[in-house]
């Protein structure tokens, strides 16, 4: 979390724990997960373009990847989630790829409503409103909204 905040340090020393593990759990979809999303960070904390591209585009590499490992995954859902909204649409255009994540986790929400806190859902909703604003939905982006009157 200090990486995601911010603190450079700590997402090379993310990176290099993520990446150690990967290379002794190569097929554990949540390390896969980790380790993708370090990457994002390092490509968001790199100096150059082409290396800021290169890291995001790694990182979304290894988070789809993680998914196709373990498509019911929350945890994988909601960092992929989280990691294409905070990228720039105009270079990566992933939010369809957040409406998906975020869209599956709400749906099982619905199905079983012990499957993510009220807080967490909460989040869910304006994390996936925020997607869709950023796709230029803006009609589907104040519609989910409503669902926190729902949820509330």
């Amino acid at each position: 979390m200090k990486g995601v905040t911010g603190d450079k340090q700590a997402v090379k020393k993310a990176h290099e724990i993520f990446a150690a593990l990967r290379g002794s759990e190569p097929n554990n979809a949540i390390v896969v997960a980790y380790h993708g999303s370090a990457l994002t960070l390092l490509g968001r904390d790199a100096a150059q373009p082409i290396e800021k591209a290169d890291k995001a585009e790694e990182g979304l590499n290894s988070l789809n990847q993680a998914i196709s490992m373990d498509p019911n995954s929350k945890e994988i859902r909601l960092l992929r989630g989280k990691v294409c909204l905070r990228l720039p649409e105009s270079f990566f255009q992933c939010s369809k790829i957040a409406i998906q994540d975020f869209t599956f986790l709400l749906d099982q929400y619905k199905k079983d409503a012990n499957y993510l806190p009220k807080n967490q859902v909460q989040e869910i909703i304006k994390d996936l409103s925020t997607a869709y604003q950023n796709a230029g939905n803006e009609a589907e982006a104040k519609k989910v909204l409503q669902q926190l009157d729902e949820v509330n």
